[in-house]
């Protein structure tokens, strides 16, 4: 999948976000789904049942039968259950009620069960008048008995008689209304997410046009300063790498990198300040924790922080492959705490007269095949002609964006400038007071 794809994955952040700007449509789905549901519970017929139970019994006088009478009633008890609902016996239960139906129409209005591990059959009669549901299940009744009358295997006795019924048995409508309720409001969420799908890209409330169509958001670091949270780290404090969207950033950070043969990033700002190198050593610091080999390179030689930030001793670092003709390996330095990562420092001012772009363009390539992932804490874009050469030097570019300073349409035409020098950008890490990615002013 291409990184530009991960917009739209949903995250629970971003499900709460379109659910409140879709809000109107939510509360309209689940209040039609609702007062229509309601609206024909409430104007259903009450339907009211009475029942009777009948108990089968053996015959006494056959002696064959009282053996197997297990056995014979169960085999027995789903025919007369059947038996209730037959055709030729509900004609003569129509017959003999004081009102005029069917026995087709009779077949909706009367069923019989069978109670489990007993002889006993249930007859039921339903009607919205719980007089002819009375009336119902006693003809059955007396009708069955009469069909069961000296069969020469069971004696059929009553032993609970139908009577006029007092409350309806449906529907219930308390337990409905919650259903419906329940119903009304997962389609009313449900509808909210696929207008948004359908309609809702590039809508005011949404992202803005120029974010819509760029790369992603790989994460947000509220506080630029948090210089802290990669300290904690060195100290071996536990669950320090997921504080504050760290882990969030790897997650996204690795997932743009799939499938794309990409070993080497480039950490860029566009615009001066400690976010970049924050954001470059966290991610350094977050990745190797997951167990790849990563090396993070100090390539802002002008204003190097990244030994400061890791207590690292400066006399030697990526001028030194110029100054002294060091080798890229030798200038290796492990960071304790963090295995799998390791850092090479900005080292020593250079003259005058040396050509920074000369260094980046002979001495980076040398640097990306020293560990699974080179990521480059590179010059800020802001006032260096040296930000975009470092960055066509890597396969890839991370872009961050401080939130208070600049908007997306000056985002935009950042990546829009880095791309056409032939940078790939992978995505944008936000920094700033926001905490959301929706804090970057339209």
């Amino acid at each position: 999948m291409h990184p530009s794809e991960s917009h739209d994955t949903l995250t629970p952040q971003r499900v709460v976000r379109i659910l409140w700007r879709r809000k109107l449509v939510c509360l309209t789905v689940a209040a039609v789904v609702f007062l229509g549901g309601a609206a024909y519970l409430l104007t259903r017929p009450r339907i009211y049942e009475s029942s009777s139970s009948v108990a089968l019994l053996p015959v006494s006088n056959n002696a064959a039968i009282l053996p197997n009478y297990p056995n014979l009633i169960a085999s027995l008890i789903p025919t007369y259950v059947q038996l209730v609902s037959s055709s030729a016996l509900l004609n003569q239960v129509a017959g003999t009620l004081p009102f005029r139906i069917s026995a087709n129409e009779l077949a909706n209005d009367v069923f019989a069960e069978s109670l489990s591990n007993a002889a006993v059959i249930n007859i039921v009669g339903v009607s919205p008048d719980p007089v002819r549901a009375q009336q119902i299940a006693a003809a059955t009744t007396s009708v069955f008995l009469a069909q069961l009358r000296g069969n020469g295997v069971v004696v059929a006795r009553v032993y609970s008689r139908p009577t006029v019924p007092g409350q309806p048995s449906s529907p219930r409508t308390k337990l409905l209304l919650g259903v419906i309720l329940i119903m009304a409001v997962a389609l009313g969420l449900a509808a909210g997410l696929i207008w948004d799908r359908l309609f809702g890209h590039g809508e005011e409330g949404d992202l803005p046009a120029e974010r819509a169509t760029g790369p992603p958001v790989l994460g947000v670091v509220r506080d630029p300063q948090q210089v802290s949270v990669v300290g904690a780290i060195r100290a071996g404090t536990e669950d320090t790498v997921v504080q504050d969207g760290w882990q969030s950033l790897r997650t996204n950070f690795l997932y743009a990198l799939l499938g794309q043969q990409m070993h080497s990033v480039t950490v860029i700002s566009a615009a001066p300040g400690p976010a970049k190198t924050t954001v470059a050593a966290g991610l350094a610091a977050a990745v190797a924790e997951m167990g790849i080999a990563v090396v993070l390179v100090d390539a802002d030689v002008r204003r190097s922080r990244l030994h400061e930030i890791f207590s690292l001793d400066n006399g030697q670092g990526l001028t030194s492959t110029v100054l002294d003709g060091a080798e890229p390996a030798a200038l290796l330095r492990p960071v304790p705490a963090i295995t799998g990562l390791q850092v090479v420092t900005a080292g020593p001012a250079l003259p005058a007269q040396r050509d920074e772009a000369s260094l980046y363009r002979e001495q980076l390539p040398r640097l990306t095949g020293l560990a699974d992932l080179v990521i480059v804490d590179g010059p800020s874009l802001h006032g260096d002609m040296d930000a975009g050469l470092v960055a066509r030097l890597t396969d890839g570019v991370v872009l961050v964006v401080p939130s208070e300073l600049l908007t997306w349409k000056q985002v935009g035409a950042t990546v829009r400038e880095l791309t056409s020098s032939g940078a790939r950008v992978l995505g944008t890490v936000l920094t700033g007071m926001g905490s959301t990615a929706d804090s970057v002013r339209p």
